[in-house]
């Protein structure tokens, strides 16, 4: 009950920041957590040519942070900056003034011909949270696959914001390790979500 109360009042504060902020014809300003998995001695997957997931969706963090100068509406906080491991219970208490969180990850499969995107909410996600999952989906979508969104009982299941997880690709792709280790690849990915933010905040009004 207490959690579910939580979520309500994390709902509530974010339509109260959307409808106070809301102007004709502009979206509204908001603060959105990048949270960049991994990290330190928890490297995520390793995949093709070595490639390391803490590392690429590091990279990938920083880039939505400065590609967001294009969305003077969207504020970016980074739950992690560098290669440090950062708990959960760190993760949410860095991401505290945000009123959504995205969490960035990579996907493996020992199918090599595996690859896209896969968007994931936490169970019994609020309605917030599916309608930023699926403006994710739609927006990422372009220059990928997309898996759809899928539930599991995700640690971001401690915020009272809405979170989602992103798996931006499979590490185990030959084709798609190749285009996620790449600079260009990469910051159109981190454009894509913020497109996604800002399709999300006008979805709701």
């Amino acid at each position: 009950m207490i959690c579910q109360a939580r979520r309500v009042i994390g709902l509530g504060l974010l339509i109260i920041v959307l409808v106070g902020t809301w102007g004709a014809a502009q979206p509204p300003s908001i603060t959105v957590a990048i949270d960049a998995g991994h990290g330190g001695d928890d490297t995520g997957g390793i995949g093709i040519d070595n490639l390391v997931e803490k590392d690429i969706v590091l990279k990938v963090a920083h880039l939505i942070a400065l590609e967001a100068v294009d969305f003077p509406h969207i504020k970016i906080i980074l739950t992690r900056h560098d290669d440090r491991y950062l708990s959960p219970k760190e993760r949410v208490q860095n991401a505290q003034d945000a009123h959504l969180c995205i969490s960035l990850h990579l996907d493996f499969s020992y199918d090599p011909r595996m690859h896209g995107i896969t968007i994931l909410v936490p169970t019994k996600a609020t309605p917030a949270a599916l309608a930023l999952a699926e403006a994710l989906r739609h927006s990422i979508a372009v220059p990928t696959v997309s898996w759809g969104t899928k539930s599991a009982p995700l640690w971001l299941r401690r915020f009272n914001i809405p979170a989602v997880q992103v798996n931006l690709g499979f590490l185990s792709n030959p084709q798609e390790a190749r285009r996620l280790n790449h600079l260009a690849y990469q910051r159109r990915l981190a454009r894509a979500i913020l497109e996604g933010i800002e399709s999300f905040l006008r979805s709701q009004f």
